[in-house]
């Protein structure tokens, strides 16, 4: 969805009773600069190695606007949606990233920091494409989105472009974009890893009692909270075994009021990266319906990044290593 193009916290996982404690010593210690760490985190599990399986060019891609034939393997790819930029990293061709729409969203991801943070990714605009930066970048290859469908001629004419519609299921789609480079088979080794995984934690949860308890994942916002529960949320819910809570939709907001009636058993808390929303971390400390919650009194609210409930493989795959990490029972 396209709320993506915003959705950014810092790196974190920490009870929240905890974060505040380190959020305060912090401010004292050096002008507020926090960033907490999972218990037992390891930043290289999230993209699994992967060996080189370029296959051949010239190669047709057929995608949502027709066929394109590209002659040769694309050494500059441009992404007008940040999360095929994601699908790239995932597969270890991070090096064809050459910009990005969102840019800005990437970055505020610590998940992608070893890409993002060495300036060689182009900024090619927040919600559209900067046509004119695009020109200037001369890219092999455009990935765009539907959201680019009334600009595609234009689009065609600064490079092949391939236009692949975008999924709340990341698997949909990585597939689809490593094609483009010839990856197709690095794309399945991650998607194979990524449900080994996945499988293992859920036989774990099982086995631990966590299965069947309710979860909510949700960020502040204006007033009240975001929540998230639909088709990017399978893989927590359906396949790890959490339970949502009576009236949950794919997504929407939800007051205080409405989560303390679904009480949940854990909350995944994303926090507001945009300083907007009236609700803060500080200001639910002193809220009454926060304080009785059952998570809030057994020490089961997890403040985590958004990456991990968007629709993206590396943040995903995170997702995986931050609940595992946690030890929940």
């Amino acid at each position: 969805m396209s709320e993506w193009k915003n959705h950014a916290i810092r790196y974190g996982v920490l009870p929240l009773a905890s974060l505040m404690l380190v959020l305060l010593l912090a401010a004292c210690g050096n002008g507020g600069g926090v960033e907490p760490v999972a218990p037992g985190a390891n930043k290289e599990s999230s993209a699994p190695s992967i060996e080189g399986t370029a296959a051949a060019f010239p190669r047709t891609i057929h995608h949502d606007k027709g066929d394109t034939v590209l002659n040769e393997a694309p050494q500059k790819i441009a992404v007008t949606y940040f999360p095929y930029a994601d699908h790239l990293f995932a597969i270890g061709r991070g090096d064809l990233v050459a910009g990005a729409v969102g840019l800005q969203s990437l970055q505020n991801f610590p998940v992608y920091d070893e890409f993002t943070k060495n300036g060689q990714i182009a900024d090619l605009g927040n919600d559209a494409p900067d046509l004119e930066k695009l020109l200037a970048l001369d890219p092999d290859v455009i990935i765009a989105w539907e959201n680019d469908e009334k600009i595609y001629d234009q689009l065609s004419k600064i490079a092949p472009t391939i236009l692949i519609h975008q999924s709340e299921n990341w698997q949909d789609t990585i597939g689809k974009i490593a094609e483009v480079a010839g990856e197709e088979q690095n794309a399945q080794a991650y998607i194979d890893a990524y449900n080994q995984k996945l499988e293992a934690l859920a036989a774990g949860m099982k086995e631990s009692g966590v299965k069947g308890k309710t979860a909510m994942f949700m960020m502040t916002w204006n007033k009240g909270f975001n929540y998230y529960g639909g088709v990017r949320m399978e893989p927590y819910y359906n396949k790890l075994g959490f339970s949502r809570f009576p009236g949950m939709k794919d997504w929407g907001e939800i007051s205080l009021e409405g989560v303390g009636e679904a009480d949940p058993d854990y909350i995944f808390l994303c926090k507001d990266f945009t300083g907007s929303a009236e609700l803060t971390l500080e200001k639910l400390q002193n809220e009454a319906v926060w304080k009785q919650l059952k998570a809030v009194k057994n020490n089961h609210v997890y403040v985590v990044d958004t990456e991990i409930v968007g629709p993206l493989a590396m943040g995903q795959s995170k997702g995986l290593d931050v609940i595992g990490n946690l030890n929940l029972k």
